[in-house]
């Protein structure tokens, strides 16, 4: 069962998913960006995408220009359109844990095929303090960090692209 239509739900219906996870780790990101020497990248999962908006505009500090990051959300009307390209950074925040476990492979691996240096990404291993309606947690799969890297490692291996796991505080 996808899950997409009660996110959109949620985001239309409140101040959900405003994507200003990416913030917490900006530092972290923007000295990735400079050393692998990255000119594009796609936020997977940017909620909102006000991380890229006034007064933010976390992309500068990554030393890149706005026509050069891509934002995909499939919640958010003005995002749901994947690039069918690859960017050299792929970064995805807070969002594998929303991913119900059987849809996770080939998640982390649609994030791989859009990158050509690397893929960060940083995961909660704990539940959410939001449900939806029914009562469900959010994060749908959880589970301790390692589980996240051994995935993520089997997942990445032989083509070549970097990743960047992050356990979020």
């Amino acid at each position: 069962m996808s899950l997409i239509p009660l996110y959109r739900e949620m985001a239309e219906t409140g101040d959900n998913f405003q994507g200003l996870s990416i913030l917490k780790h900006s530092d972290a990101i923007g000295r990735l960006v400079r050393a692998y020497k990255a000119r594009t990248l796609l936020d997977y999962g940017c909620g909102r995408g006000d991380a890229y908006h006034s007064p933010h505009k976390v992309y500068r500090q990554w030393g890149l220009k706005r026509p050069d990051v891509a934002l995909y959300d499939p919640a958010f009307g003005k995002h749901e359109i994947l690039p069918p390209r690859r960017f050299d950074a792929v970064l995805c925040s807070d969002v594998l844990e929303h991913i119900p476990e059987p849809d996770l492979d080939p998640f982390i691996a649609d994030l791989f095929n859009h990158a050509k240096k690397f893929v960060w990404a940083s995961v909660c291993c704990r539940p959410a303090k939001k449900t939806f309606p029914d009562g469900t947690n959010l994060h749908v799969t959880v589970a301790p960090f390692e589980w996240w890297q051994a995935r993520f490692k089997r997942l990445g291996r032989g083509g070549g692209i970097d990743f960047h796991l992050v356990e979020t505080p």
